[in-house]
């Protein structure tokens, strides 16, 4: 009995410790954790080879989970490559006509999972387009030997940059030699209606400007009856062109009179004639089964046998796609989106006098390869032109000895219609929606899609749309192509995808924003309040080429891939007052065209530099000391010869401290805060004589003192704009004639005497101190600091001052602003002038008996100084 009730109590501590070790697995089962997100569990792709990685969120050891995929085109296995454990799945290419699906089995013992695969095949699309209506004959008035207009009709597109690749009407080479008006004639039988053409630039010299498109039908044959169809301007601009009739033409004839073009000349790649298709079937039937043209809704109700009855494979996967809502987010994102309007650069940069703004704005986050076939799905265009650009590479030798690829200011245009696109593309890069018009009338996005099986998604980031730095890190961790388009408020950095990965991972909300800032305090300096963003609301964008350091030029600006850690780390940027300077002063000559000349072109775009450097506060402002501008008033220097006129044919570091004189004077002591914004409207309304420079700086006094109100006659003859100048050729980014003859000088002292008021002696003003943040090797001075003028300081005691020889020691003047030394004559002829209490004067400056020295106040008053 007694053994029994032992047995007993070991199966009963043996039941117990089961129980307690059922309980303890139980509750570990509980606690683990194996998640995978439920977007993640339909993934749809193309033809292509792809890889996919799902992240996996679980505690289970890598021996706790299995995936087993289903077919043997896909493979899928676990992966813990980044650290943290994922699914990679490979995909192979299908390269049959109709899609596959597949399944991968993932399980565990705490949750199991299905993940669905469907791979679209290798469709040939057909889609019913227009009817392109080819010409019988054309006539040029005049061409270029082997480029006749018969190379505007041949179908084929220029490809290359060398003429002998080229193949494309242009008219005589040399310049001079094209006469305008071009005409170029295209005959027709007749017989087929013509609605619209397409004008295809070849993207270079001989883009069309302004244009009269007239025609010729059966009932009027002859040349003398030609009706003028309308007038129109291409603006020179790369991309196509396309002109719609008001109404269908049965044309014998259409003749274009050319009256100007890029570089002084004609060119076309292509011209092309279409008759419209009123009645697409295919769209009809696509109707039947989605809610509109673009595909992305199907209605309610939809069976299998409705979708089967499309007839064009691709169109069926593609419903049962968007039915089944297989398109992962981060596809959808990017394929399905509303393209929202943006004005037009080259409009904007004529009437702003700025370089061009890009067209870029629209990103897609689509990559596509040479001869990949492309569909886009549009909505209502609203009345509007749209198109698609392929942005790839280009190779230069932008001042290097060698050749290196960066991202191509314009590519291959693709015109699109409302309805079904397709697209054959010549070349490699990313897609970008082009929809510019005038945003006076209002326009409404433009829905698109860019379906599965059309090129691969790379993403990209949008500061207002995907906002935080956790959203950027995740879809640059997705790109895949070798750039990565980042766009905010006013800029679009478009930079190599490695490159980002290694420098901003994981943050670019602070690099953006600093950048938005400093294109936006440059954009309040140019006063262009009243037409941004309502009007024009282009982005600049900044491209991250291989070679070269930076530069700006019309469509973009650049940094060289290796610096772009220093222009994107905001510690970084502000580690460095080059950091700053740099890619304000590129962005500068971007918006300096309204108050430049050449003698300028280095150094009155950094009046946009100094102002980034002030609105950041750390480093003072750039620029060589007072002491270098007496140096060449000693000298008797015009303004484009001041100092050692070394870069670019000027002492950039002496000229932009005249403007930035003015901007002290006025802006920051609170005299016209808003002088210089004032300024660049007065001069986009009264645009500089760019072709005559001498001419343009007299223009450019007389507009200051216009726009202040104010005599500022002293200033400029300071800075040398009143001395007689004749350079038969002078060189800066061109050659030019300059010349200020005495009668320019006198009529625009003339002028600038019907003043009043006359400006204080701010060219003495210096707004840095030695000891200041950012001070280059030299002192700048004892006096004349900018306070001085703010508060209007008077000198209260008696200056003095001491003489060994020409080193001069001056007492009791730090009330002033200047001293200067002047002739005891009748005009109290200035002989020099300096802004030490302890100084050496030049010994060309003779100091005798008629020699005086004076204390200048903030106010202009001279007194004179008592030796000691």
């Amino acid at each position: 009995m007694k053994k029994n009730k032992i047995i007993q109590s070991i199966i009963f501590g043996f039941i117990t410790v089961c129980l307690l070790a059922s309980c303890k697995d139980d509750e570990e089962k509980a606690f683990s954790v194996f998640d995978i997100a439920t977007e993640d569990l339909e993934q749809v792709v193309d033809k292509n080879i792809n890889t996919i990685e799902i992240p996996v969120n679980t505690t289970l050891a890598k021996s706790e989970w299995q995936v087993e995929p289903t077919e043997k085109w896909i493979k899928a296995e676990k992966s813990m490559a980044t650290g943290e454990p994922f699914i990679s799945i490979n995909v192979e290419e299908n390269a049959t006509d109709e899609a596959r699906t597949a399944q991968i089995r993932v399980s565990s013992f705490v949750q199991d999972y299905v993940i669905t695969v469907r791979q679209f095949g290798l469709y040939d699309i057909a889609v019913e387009g227009d009817t392109q209506i080819h010409p019988t004959s054309g006539k040029a008035n005049q061409y270029q030997s082997g480029y006749d207009i018969d190379k505007s009709m041949d179908g084929k597109f220029t490809t290359g940059t060398s003429y002998e690749e080229s193949s494309n009407y242009h008219s005589p080479f040399g310049t001079g030699n094209t006469k305008f008006p071009v005409i170029l004639e295209y005959f027709f039988t007749g017989d087929e209606q013509i609605d619209y053409l397409i004008y295809y630039t070849r993207s270079g010299n001989g883009n069309f400007g302004k244009v009269d498109i007239y025609t010729a039908t059966a009932n009027n044959p002859q040349e003398s009856d030609y009706t003028l169809q309308g007038n129109y301007d291409f603006k020179e601009k790369n991309d196509p062109s396309k002109v719609t009739f008001n109404e269908a033409i049965k044309a014998t004839a259409i003749k274009f009179v050319v009256h100007n073009g890029r570089g002084g000349f004609a060119s076309c790649d292509e011209m092309h004639f279409f008759q419209a298709n009123t009645n697409n079937t295919q769209e009809t039937k696509l109707l039947k089964v989605f809610k509109d043209i673009t595909c992305t809704e199907v209605k309610e109700g939809v069976t299998e046998q409705d979708i089967q009855a499309l007839g064009d494979n691709f169109f069926i996967d593609l419903a049962r796609a968007i039915q089944h809502n297989a398109y992962s987010e981060w596809e959808k994102d990017f394929r399905i989106r509303e393209y929202e309007a943006y004005s037009e650069p080259a409009k904007w940069a004529e009437k702003l006098i700025t370089k061009r703004y890009s067209n870029l704005d629209n990103l897609t986050g689509i990559a596509v390869e040479k001869d990949d076939e492309v569909v886009v799905l549009v909505g209502d265009t609203h009345g509007h032109d749209v198109s698609i650009q392929c942005i790839g590479e280009e190779k230069t030798s932008f001042l290097e000895d060698h050749e290196y690829p960066q991202t191509a200011a314009s590519g291959d245009y693709y015109i699109l219609k409302s309805g079904i696109n397709k697209l054959k593309m010549k070349n490699r890069g990313q897609l970008f929606v082009m929809y510019n018009c005038d945003l006076t009338s209002h326009p409404e996005p433009i829905k698109i899609h860019i379906p599965i099986g059309s090129g691969k998604v790379s993403g990209f980031f949008d500061l207002a749309e995907h906002k935080t730095d956790m959203k950027y890190a995740e879809l640059l961790s997705k790109a895949t192509d070798k750039y990565f388009g980042i766009r905010g408020d006013k800029i679009i950095l478009y930079f190599h995808r490695e490159k980002l990965q290694e420098v901003v991972k994981n943050e670019i909300l602070s690099a953006i924003h600093l950048w938005n800032d400093i294109i936006g305090w440059e954009q309040e300096l140019m006063g262009i309040e009243d037409v941004r963003p309502n009007l024009f609301n282009n982005h600049i964008f900044a491209i991250s080429p291989e070679g070269a350091y930076m530069w700006a030029s019309e469509d973009r600006i650049a940094f060289v891939y290796t610096k772009l850690g220093d222009i994107l780390l905001k510690e970084n940027v502000m580690e460095e007052k080059d950091n700053v300077w740099g890619p304000a002063h590129e962005i500068g000559h971007i918006h300096q065209g309204a108050i430049n000349w050449a003698s300028c072109t280095e150094s009155s775009n950094n009046i946009f530099s100094n102002y980034v450097l002030y609105k950041l506060g750390k480093y003072c402002s750039r620029g060589v000391e007072i002491s270098k501008l007496a140096e060449s008033y000693l000298l008797k220097q015009p303004w484009p010869l001041l100092g050692t006129a070394t870069h670019k044919n000027e002492d950039t570091e002496l000229h932009m401290r005249m403007q930035w004189q003015l901007w002290n004077y006025f802006h920051r002591l609170g005299n016209m805060p808003d002088f210089f914004p004032k300024l660049f409207k007065y001069l986009r309304d009264n645009p500089l004589t760019y072709a005559s420079p001498g001419t343009a700086q007299m223009q450019y006094a007389k507009a200051v003192c216009t726009v202040a109100n104010m005599d500022m006659t002293e200033f400029f003859d300071r800075w040398g704009f009143f001395r007689f100048t004749l350079i038969p050729s002078y060189e800066q980014y061109g050659t030019y004639m300059y010349m200020v003859s005495q009668e320019l000088i006198d009529q625009t002292k003339e002028y600038m005497s019907t003043f009043p008021k006359k400006v204080p002696p701010i060219y003495y003003l210096e707004d840095r101190k030695n000891g200041d943040v950012g001070i280059e090797n030299y002192q700048v001075g004892d006096v004349g600091y900018y306070t001085l003028f703010k508060d209007n300081v008077k000198i209260t005691g008696t200056p003095t001052y001491s003489l060994s020889g020409n080193n001069i020691t001056v007492n009791n003047g730090t009330q002033a602003v200047a001293f200067e030394v002047r002739k005891d004559n009748e005009n109290g002829e200035l002989l020099y002038f300096f802004n030490f209490l302890s100084y050496s004067i030049p010994s060309t400056v003779v100091i005798d008996e008629t020699t005086k020295f004076y204390a200048v106040q903030a106010d202009g008053k001279r007194i004179e100084m008592k030796k000691e």
